[in-house]
């Protein structure tokens, strides 16, 4: 057996792994980052970053990561809907939420990690691909064993980053659990040939029994989402799923049916997934190891928060690492205490959302028609869309009181 040793190990190369080992590397630290992958490629991750979460990977210095891998900017939002007429169709500005950052990006994610973790090697970071069987075996000196082609591998090191995302491999390791809620199943695909719509437009709604989203990451490809209802998650599986999966966007509401989306090319895999909220029922760490992005707890995708808050994971954990040799549990009170307040927020607002636009029927249809006309009338009705755009803290507290949901759907009712 091979053994090495570093400062720091990162179980998990995706984007909160992969930036976390780009800013120790640059900060000095000796740092190995382990992904499972042979290579980099499509998974069907999310690929929406918030313009809040821009700011963060500017922080981090992996900005750059995400513009040469692809990224591209989304300047206006529109929602085309039953419950919406067609001169009630407007588009939103998403450009003017942040001053100088401009629109969210969308952005092929394989691309843009695998820059990253190149960006860390060329600061010195060591990265091993197609790394097996992780093992953490947390302490004073965590133990991080892997398996590879050569054979098994250990790592002694002062500090171990759980990043594996929301299969918890570290975090199921050192004991934490996850109190886990799900409220409707996604699907996620990427496609080309998409030169009918509009390039920096990106679209959602609700028809039917689905909940649409389209994200276009330029030159004819968009990565195209649904969320449809738990009793229909076979729908989209086996033969011809990819088929229906795209016939799902002939839909009244879209301009002219949606015929830019049906008409496009699959470019991907088609993968489904049943959407989970997972919020730890305790602290994220232990002796020696500290968990970071969707293994650290996770809001309902359908808020599209899940990068931004992996970016705010590593910039925050870094700083802590490279402030200063405390590394025990109790330095790390500052990123719990705000991960906390975060991760409630975004829970929160994905479950007036999800209420809002992933229940389907005649109820549901008029109680979405029926906010709309309440949004209109006031405009601070509108404040959890604000958490799209904006950091958690920075969206008026009261938008996260149960007297503020309430009050918005029974005046709905």
């Amino acid at each position: 057996m091979t053994v090495d040793y570093a400062d720091v190990v990162i179980a998990g190369g995706g984007i909160a792994g992969a930036s976390a080992a780009c800013k120790l590397a640059a900060g000095g630290l000796s740092v190995v980052l382990l992904e499972k992958q042979e290579e980099y490629r499509d998974l069907v991750r999310g690929e929406w970053l918030a313009p809040w979460g821009i700011r963060e990977a500017q922080r981090l210095g992996v900005y750059d990561c995400f513009g040469a891998g692809g990224g591209w900017e989304i300047r206006e939002w529109m929602t085309w809907d039953e419950a919406v007429t067609e001169d009630e169709v407007e588009a939103v500005d998403m450009t003017r939420f942040i001053p100088g950052i401009g629109g969210p990006m969308s952005f092929p994610h394989h691309q843009v990690c695998e820059l990253m973790a190149a960006q860390a090697v060329d600061s010195g970071a060591r990265l091993v691909l197609d790394a097996a069987r992780v093992t953490v075996t947390p302490g004073r000196e965590p133990v991080v064993s892997y398996q590879t082609e050569e054979g098994p591998q250990e790592i002694r090191a002062r500090m171990v980053l759980g990043a594996t995302g929301r299969g918890n491999t570290v975090g199921r390791q050192i004991g934490v659990r996850m109190r886990n809620s799900m409220h409707h199943w996604g699907g996620g695909m990427m496609v080309e040939g998409m030169d009918g719509w509009p390039a920096d437009v990106q679209a959602m709604g609700t028809e039917g029994d689905v909940m649409f989203m389209v994200f276009p990451q330029g030159y004819g490809r968009a990565r195209l989402y649904l969320n449809f209802p738990t009793v229909n998650k076979l729908r989209y599986r086996g033969p011809g799923g990819v088929e229906r999966f795209l016939a799902a966007f002939e839909l009244d509401c879209l301009p002219d049916r949606g015929k830019a989306v049906t008409e496009a090319v699959p470019a991907g895999p088609l993968s489904v997934w049943p959407s989970v909220s997972s919020v730890p029922e305790g602290p994220p760490l232990t002796e020696g190891v500290v968990l970071i992005g969707d293994e650290a707890g996770n809001a309902d995708t359908v808020l599209g928060t899940g990068l931004s808050c992996a970016l705010r994971d590593s910039r925050t954990v870094c700083d802590i690492l490279l402030g200063g040799d405390d590394w025990s549990p109790a330095a790390f009170a500052p990123y719990l205490e705000e991960r906390d307040f975060r991760l409630e927020r975004l829970d929160f607002g994905a479950s007036i959302i999800s209420r809002l636009h992933v229940e389907f029927g005649p109820a549901a249809t008029e109680r979405r028609r029926r906010v709309r006309k309440l949004m209109a009338k006031n405009f601070a009705a509108q404040v959890t869309g604000l958490l799209n755009m904006v950091a958690p803290e920075d969206v008026p507290e009261f938008g996260f009181s149960e007297f503020f949901a309430e009050r918005l759907f029974r005046e709905t009712a």
